[in-house]
């Protein structure tokens, strides 16, 4: 896998913990948006030491192949983070699966860049790593995910029950998965 891909308007980057500033940056601009969808503690978010352990883990597990974050930049302005996305739990053998994860700064929203970054992101999953599948967990009342998933041509499979603690309560979230037939 490579550290860098372009589309058409993105760089999608893997970041090292000297790019730690970019990601708090990122997060501290979006800290309540985010925190409607994952567990974020909020010391974690302002915490720039956070931010470069997690980059130092990140970029760990995607030498060994277990994990993709990518962070989304637009070609205009190649310093600002505007959202990332990640594929977890890479497995090969008989799974051959991920799990995606993403998320888009509020500004930056409804442009089409998601989309354009997932694709990209796919496109590594199927032809670099030669995966089988792709997982996504989507809250139920996530329209917004849910329309961005089902553009991109994945299936709802079912409801997963109690599948996240989020602000102080279990919550179920959708699955969804992208088979890749090729492989």
């Amino acid at each position: 896998m490579n550290h860098t891909y372009e589309t058409d308007r993105l760089y999608l980057k893997v970041l090292s913990r000297y790019d730690a500033r970019m990601v708090l940056d990122f997060y501290s601009a979006n800290a309540k948006e985010f925190a409607l969808y994952e567990p974020l503690k909020e010391e974690d978010v302002t915490n720039l030491n956070y931010h470069a352990l997690m980059l130092d883990f990140e970029l760990e597990n995607y030498k060994k192949n277990a994990l993709l974050r990518l962070y989304i930049f637009e070609k205009d302005n190649p310093f600002k983070i505007i959202g990332t996305l990640s594929f977890r739990n890479i497995a090969q053998g008989f799974y051959k699966a991920a799990t995606l994860g993403y998320k888009m700064d509020k500004d930056f929203r409804r442009m089409g860049y998601m989309s354009e970054a997932i694709s990209k992101g796919m496109e590594i999953m199927d032809k670099e790593l030669h995966l089988h599948r792709v997982e996504a967990i989507v809250l139920p009342d996530n329209d917004a995910s849910i329309g961005l998933l089902e553009k991109l041509d994945f299936q709802r499979e079912g409801l997963i029950r109690d599948k996240v603690f989020l602000n102080g309560a279990w919550r179920d979230h959708y699955l969804y998965s992208h088979i890749f037939e090729n492989n």
